[in-house]
């Protein structure tokens, strides 16, 4: 059930989908405490504990090493052992010089600064688009809204823009997407193109401004200049040696592509680094070895989920991370809020579970087979190796059903269950 601006507006004071807890508490247990909790948390400041959680993710992910950086002043950001390296930023602002010649695939959001150009479209990429724009009604309801985002990338002549994720939402879509079989031959071959369109090049070298929530890529030999005061999280994959991505995203000028955990409340939902599709219904992990996206999410719109221990399509299990950052930062009201993740450490005894308070500079590590959700929390959410495909269970049926309603659940989102028992994924 779809939750509009206006009657979340009505509730804000209302009914709560959670469970309530001063903000002195960092976690509150609820039911049996059978088990040590899996989830791991620390607030970034705290050194001591923040290396406990690396500790942790670094156990699980073998050749990932987790690091804080923090920049005062002029610096080039380079790996720390030849490998693909990913800086998120999480607190400050600052500046990345970013020479001529320069390709991103940014712009599909607020435009870029004028001393950028868009290649040129190819012939054939401009027809496809043509055709999805006029023949969008003999596409399926449910593949309507990543269609719609692809055209919307197209203006002026230029088309701008990284469009993995709407393939992404696009796969998940039942096929046939289309009953015009042109239509649907043309959304499958974006599959093959998508790498190779929507960039703009820069004519200058020049420094840019960069803020919270954006991301840079060091790879290998290659750093990437920087000035200003700023803290990042660093992500490193010490055998990639080359990098799939551009070495910067900043949010500003990334499209909104609200949906998921928030479709309509103060949305704001950007996709840095997502999943790199190689065709509908790939299985294994590709280029993939982590993702990112900063998402608003109001508890309206979360769903209660978990990703199974045993992948789905094979390869590595999703393992998920929150970076919390500040809704300040892009000027998000948080109608005095207090952000919080609900957890399920046990998803066979879904009476039992905990809560824990979120703020600014909170990181937090959550295992596979964890059942989780978010609370008006702004975040970006990382994923090792990335938001696999068909790896997203909603839970919040089997949370109200099989403990009569005394876990929290999220009430708007019963129907989307889309499993029959827990147990086969464990």
């Amino acid at each position: 059930m779809s939750i509009t601006r206006r009657s979340f507006i009505r509730r804000t004071t209302a009914a709560a989908a959670s469970v309530g807890f001063g903000s002195a508490f960092s976690r509150r247990m609820f039911g049996a405490e059978t088990a040590k909790s899996p989830v791991r948390l620390a607030r970034i400041d705290d050194r001591r504990a923040f290396s406990r959680v690396k500790a942790a993710v670094e156990a699980d992910n073998p050749g990932i090493r987790l690091s804080l950086v923090e920049i005062d002043g002029e610096k080039v950001l380079r790996s720390a052992q030849g490998g693909m390296r990913i800086f998120w930023l999480y607190r400050g602002a600052g500046e990345v010089f970013l020479p001529k010649g320069y390709r991103t695939q940014e712009g599909d959001g607020e435009p870029l600064p004028a001393e950028y150009k868009p290649e040129k479209v190819d012939a054939a990429l401009a027809d496809a688009i043509e055709m999805f724009e006029k023949r969008l009604a003999s596409v399926a309801e449910k593949a309507t809204v990543p269609v719609q985002a692809i055209v919307d990338r197209c203006k002026d002549g230029a088309f701008r823009g990284n469009i993995a994720g709407d393939l992404w939402t696009l796969e998940h879509a039942p096929r046939p997407w289309s009953t015009d079989k042109q239509m649907e031959a043309a959304l499958a071959g974006l599959f093959r193109q998508y790498r190779e369109i929507g960039f703009s090049f820069k004519q200058v070298d020049s420094f840019e401004a960069i803020n919270a929530g954006d991301q840079l890529i060091a790879v290998a030999e290659e750093g990437v200049r920087v000035r200003g005061r700023f803290e990042c999280l660093s992500m490193e994959k010490v055998d990639r040696t080359t990098s799939h991505e551009s070495a910067v995203r900043r949010l500003r000028h990334l499209m909104d592509t609200a949906g998921g955990c928030n479709p309509d409340f103060d949305p704001f939902r950007r996709l840095p680094l997502t999943w790199y599709p190689l065709y509908p219904g790939e299985s294994g992990d590709g280029v993939n070895w982590v993702n990112s996206h900063v998402v608003n999410i109001p508890k309206e719109t979360s769903p209660t989920h978990f990703h199974p221990p045993k992948a789905v399509g094979g390869s590595i299990p999703q393992r998920e991370m929150y970076l919390v950052l500040d809704p300040k930062s892009y000027k998000l009201n948080t109608w005095g809020r207090t952000a919080s993740l609900i957890v399920y450490p046990d998803l066979r005894d879904l009476r039992r579970y905990e809560q824990h308070h979120l703020e600014p500079g909170t990181f937090v590590y959550i295992p596979p087979g964890t059942g989780h959700r978010g609370l008006d929390v702004f975040v970006n959410v990382l994923t090792i190796p990335g938001f696999k495909p068909h790896n997203e269970y909603y839970i919040d049926r089997d949370v109200r059903d099989l403990t009569e309603g005394k876990s929290p659940y999220n009430e708007n989102l019963l129907d989307i269950k889309n499993y029959r028992r827990i147990e086969d994924f464990l």
